[in-house]
């Protein structure tokens, strides 16, 4: 089947997209809302771009009253975030933070995550999640008719938790960390079976 995506809507790419593009890293990000509580969503549409300096972005877009996501009001509000990596095991909050609340309301306080403040961090980050980078916002592009907002983060500190790291390397090892990855619709994946191949010179 061939597609010629200019006669696609934008419902009908997103979902080309999401089911073809797999899997995707899915950046948790946990922003501070105006009223001092904290936010906290999952992005897909995440990924890193660059080690000096080291950046990652991520996408979000606004809500259907128009209005910008609150990870996107906050981090552009604040210039700060924590950008959480997760495992398998928290699929289940993961999930649950991507309800759709009133402005302001904590994601927080309805998955029953604790929070935990580190030395380096401006934010606090979720206790839970094994990796977790300190981020300040390096640069908002908007795109497309949404617009839809790519937000550059620059990573100032790392919290790895022991547990996920290579005894020797020190370096995450996938299969401790086993990653959540998310597919097309409703569907996630874990992490499968990992292979080295050489890289040829």
């Amino acid at each position: 089947m061939n597609i010629n995506l200019s006669q696609l809507d934008k419902a009908r790419t997103y979902k080309l997209f999401t089911h073809a593009i797999v899997p995707r890293p899915i950046a948790w990000v946990l922003t501070e809302n105006e009223n001092g509580s904290y936010n906290v969503a999952p992005f897909s549409y995440f990924n890193v771009v660059c080690s000096e300096p080291p950046l990652m972005m991520f996408s979000a877009g606004k809500k259907r009253d128009g209005s910008k996501k609150d990870t996107w009001a906050n981090i552009e509000r604040t210039g700060q975030c924590v950008i959480h990596i997760v495992g398998d095991v928290l699929a289940g909050p993961l999930n649950e933070s991507a309800r759709t609340l009133a402005a302001g309301e904590s994601e927080v306080e309805h998955i029953d995550q604790d929070l935990i403040t580190d030395a380096g961090f401006e934010l606090p980050r979720l206790d839970a999640a094994p990796i977790a980078f300190d981020c300040k916002l390096y640069d908002i592009h908007e795109l497309g008719d949404g617009p839809q907002a790519i937000i550059y983060c620059q990573a100032t500190a790392a919290y790895l938790d022991d547990a996920i790291l290579d005894a020797d390397t020190k370096l995450v090892d996938p299969l401790k960390l086993r990653p959540l990855a998310r597919l097309g619709g409703e569907s996630y994946a874990r992490q499968g079976e990992v292979f080295d191949l050489k890289r040829p010179s």
